[in-house]
């Protein structure tokens, strides 16, 4: 497997998890409730649904999966479901009761499903493995054979996002000793109102495809 593309795939995994966006807040607000395995798995789950598009990619699928109508539908259910994640996280801090709790199979499996909701319902995902991800593969393609260069280049993108999502669990667990149950109800509101924002966001980027299609 070459280690250039290796690498390069590494690089470009960690440029791609690291950004602020839905799943690095999923990743804090239950790293912070659970602990370590609850905000891990988030990433866990983001990191298969780009898996997944990376081999729709490599499949030849992308005529299929780079049409408006499928971008606009992923803008308007991610919208959705951001709109209900900002709720969810919004809602418990206005009841009683303490919000931090301890780890649990259940905790990680739902951890898993939302992360992969969100990483799966962001068409900014999609964009990425048609430009950037896609210029991967072909440069995979001319540098090696096209299996070997092809999988040192995916191995390296997930390498590199499972690096970080890791990293970042980690550093939000040793934090959690740090925050209070009551810091942990404004931690949970900000991420709340944070998710709603990129909710917004898609919602614009729904209609505008909407809008376009009718006018086409």
């Amino acid at each position: 497997m070459p280690i250039e593309l290796l690498l390069r795939g590494i690089i470009v995994g960690i440029s791609l998890g690291a950004p602020v966006g839905p799943v690095n807040v999923e990743i804090v607000r239950r790293g912070l409730k659970g602990g370590f395995r609850s905000g891990w798995m988030v990433g866990i789950g983001a990191t298969s649904a780009d898996a997944i598009y990376c081999l729709l990619i490599i499949a030849g699928l992308t005529p299929l999966i780079d049409q408006l109508l499928v971008r606009t539908i992923l803008w308007t259910l991610g919208t959705c479901f951001l709109l209900f994640l900002g709720w969810a996280s919004i809602k418990p801090v206005i009841w009683p009761g303490r919000m931090i709790v301890e780890e649990n199979g259940a905790n990680e499996r739902s951890s898993f499903v939302t992360g992969f909701l969100i990483a799966a319902l962001n068409p900014m995902g999609i964009f990425f493995w048609l430009s950037v991800g896609g210029g991967l593969v072909a440069s995979g393609v001319e540098q090696a054979s096209d299996l070997i260069g092809i999988g040192a280049i995916v191995v390296g993108v997930i390498s590199g996002l499972v690096i970080w999502i890791t990293t970042l669990s980690t550093l939000v667990h040793g934090g959690r000793r740090f925050v209070s149950d009551r810091v942990y109800r404004w931690i949970n509101f900000g991420s709340g109102v944070i998710l709603i924002g990129f909710a917004l966001w898609f919602g614009v980027q729904a209609i505008e495809g909407a809008l376009e299609l009718i006018q086409g």
